[in-house]
């Protein structure tokens, strides 16, 4: 009777799903099948765009779009429940930066969004003016650095992340605006703090990421 219950509970331990946890240089190219997703049943669902990229030929980029209704893909949004979650303060992780292109007529006020124990917190935001081109964008994830949509505890939610939000919201808000609009992301990176240096090239466009 112990055997098998052994047995079973190996089993069902195998069946659990694996739970992904973020980590330090974590790098998102889009280079191919990916986890993320602007919820169901999205008319525009994120994709990927070959060629789309800030180095051109060969590089891809995740087109998000919404349509400015009240109906799912209403709001620009795409947010991530797997490879983006876990403990951001273990991992050192203290920015997080993107490359961002702006395809609509009027400025895009881009944040990240983070959930987890603390409840919901917001970055500041980052401007991306119409019809931008690509421009580097460094999120200062901090725990004093965030703004409270809604959470508590900034510090709690770092601590054990259970989704990422990339969207745009002029207010402080995790669910992202309505609005009829679109922008591609690439290159999504943790990193410690953002040097002089990598600012610098992220502004300019010339960084050259690996795919992975």
């Amino acid at each position: 009777m112990i055997a098998t219950l052994r047995c079973l509970l190996a089993v069902a331990c195998l069946s659990l799903p694996l739970t992904a946890a973020v980590t330090l240089n974590q790098l998102e190219t889009f280079s191919g099948n990916h986890d993320w997703s602007s919820g169901d049943p999205n008319p525009n669902p994120p994709v990927t765009v070959a060629g789309s990229g800030p180095l051109g030929t060969g590089d891809s980029s995740l087109r998000v779009t919404s349509n400015g209704g009240n109906a799912a893909g209403g709001r620009l949004i795409v947010f991530n429940e797997t490879l983006w979650t876990g403990n951001y303060t273990t991992a050192g992780i203290l920015s997080l930066t993107a490359d961002l292109r702006n395809n609509a007529t009027t400025t895009l006020s881009m944040r990240l969004a983070f959930n987890g124990p603390g409840g919901w917190f917001v970055t500041q935001v980052a401007p991306v003016t119409a019809f931008s081109g690509w421009t580097g964008q460094v999120f200062d994830v901090c725990p004093v650095a965030l703004v409270s949509a809604g959470g508590g505890d900034a510090a709690a939610t770092l601590a054990a992340v259970s989704e990422l939000r990339i969207l745009h919201s002029a207010a402080v808000d995790y669910r992202g605006a309505k609005v009829s609009s679109s922008f591609l992301v690439d290159n999504v990176r943790a990193i410690p703090e953002p040097s002089a240096a990598m600012v610098l090239c992220l502004a300019s466009g010339l960084v050259f990421f690996r795919k992975r």
